[in-house]
């Protein structure tokens, strides 16, 4: 008697099950390193810590956390550093954040299922290289002031390497799927710890030192120009111009991220200045092409179109971004709106009193009160409300007018408040001027 055949298909062998390494280069992070490694303790099939020379309790702390720990001598290349961690992972998916990021159990979850399917389907495993991921930068107080993208997540192939030695990037060789509903949190950029001086010229030394190597390098041009122009000074800020253009303006390619360094300094740079007002313009039509989930600029052209007079054009953009605040299942992808959303409803009061829309006009006008109300004892909002009304060429006297909405202007301690946040943010006549009203009003 024959036996029948069996009707089961010969699919090959498995594909491998997921495995996630856990990846990151460190130095003297012993307040942040438990942390850095707890968030992924329960899914990473491995956990690889390169040590770069800390003099603290790093290394101690990541080995009683069960991490492999390796050593590498820094030799100021940080693709050099993370790729030699990246050699050591031997899962098939790399996840490499530093030790001030971390992903909340919700997100890792999600990011887990979603490895699982990508690693199910050969399809998604040729297509896809990594996942693109919203990147929150959280201030001092654990809020969140901008929202970008990053991607940290990796199949774990050899051609799939960091290159350059400072701001370092994977090349990716196909697609980025984009999963920017997981969400990377940062707290390296809080207030306390952001623009060290010493840190900064050291970027500056080894970006110039990377831009001698190769001067048509427009990624070199736009990270130093990011270093440079931290240094405050209008000097800086020149030359930091000058670098940004010159990334921008280069036949190499480079990724919209990076150019976005550029965007965000020129337009609101140029956008104040009625001799550059039309450059400004362009490159806000130039970051939208390129960016189109950036919303910022969108509230920059809209900025620009109320000051030409341009209403309805500037109404259209500003519904853009309030309905990305209010429609989107993530955070919009900001710098500007994400930390003073007030000055997205003072625009829109301005577009919808100009287009003779009176009700709007008056709705726009009452979140503007509402939120200053709320938010009238932090510069944060403050400042930023400031700046605008000073760069669409607000008088003192119609300033005053509209703060006497929100502060007791008879209020010494009010009007000081409102003198140091002008001062820290650069409007400096405005500063003196309510700081000698303050003084009147102490003198008598």
């Amino acid at each position: 008697m024959s036996k029948k055949k069996s009707k089961r298909k010969n699919t090959g062998p498995p594909r491998p099950s997921l495995r996630l390494s856990q990846c990151m280069i460190v130095k003297n992070e012993e307040k942040n390193i438990e942390k850095a490694l707890s968030w992924a303790k329960d899914v990473a099939f491995e956990q690889i810590v390169v040590d770069t020379g800390s003099t603290d309790r790093t290394v101690e702390l990541a080995e009683k956390m069960g991490a492999r720990v390796y050593h590498f001598e820094w030799i100021n290349d940080f693709s050099a550093a993370k790729n030699f961690a990246m050699d050591k992972a031997r899962g098939n998916w790399i996840a490499i954040l530093d030790a001030d990021e971390y992903m909340s159990q919700d997100d890792v979850k999600e990011m887990i299922s979603l490895l699982k399917k990508i690693q199910s389907n050969p399809q998604h495993l040729r297509e896809f290289d990594a996942l693109t991921c919203s990147w929150v930068q959280l201030d001092d107080e654990g809020k969140a002031f901008a929202v970008l993208t990053q991607q940290r997540i990796f199949q774990n192939r050899p051609d799939l390497r960091y290159e350059g030695t400072i701001h370092e990037a994977v090349r990716v060789k196909n697609k980025l799927l984009n999963a920017e509903n997981l969400r990377i949190m940062h707290t390296g950029y809080a207030q306390t710890a952001y623009g060290a001086a010493d840190k900064r010229e050291r970027n500056i030394r080894m970006l110039r030192d990377e831009l001698k190597r190769d001067s048509t390098n427009p990624h070199t041009m736009l990270y130093l120009a990011d270093s440079i122009k931290a240094g405050g000074t209008e000097e800086s800020r020149l030359e930091a111009e000058a670098l940004y253009l010159a990334g921008l303006a280069s036949e190499k390619p480079t990724e919209p991220a990076i150019r976005r360094l550029a965007y965000d300094f020129l337009i609101p740079r140029f956008m104040i200045n009625d001799e550059k007002a039309d450059e400004a313009m362009k490159l806000c039509d130039a970051a939208i092409s390129e960016l189109p989930n950036h919303i910022d600029y969108y509230y920059f052209r809209a900025f620009l179109s109320n000051q030409l007079k341009s209403y309805k054009a500037a109404m259209k953009d500003l519904l853009k971004c309030e309905q990305a605040f209010m429609n989107s299942t993530t955070a919009p992808e900001t710098r500007v709106l994400m930390s003073c959303p007030v000055l997205l409803f003072y625009q829109l009061s301005i577009a919808a009193s100009g287009s003779g829309d009176k009700d709007n006009e008056i709705k726009y006008d009452t979140i503007v009160d509402a939120m200053l109300t709320e938010g009238k004892d932090k510069p944060e909002v403050l400042g930023p409300f400031l700046t605008t009304l000073f760069q669409q060429k607000k008088t003192g006297v119609e300033v005053f007018e509209r703060l006497s909405k929100i502060y007791d202007l008879s209020d010494a301690k009010e009007l000081m408040f409102i003198a140091r946040t002008s001062k820290d943010y650069g409007i400096l006549l405005f500063a003196k001027m309510v700081m000698e009203m303050a003084g009147e009003l102490l003198g008598k």
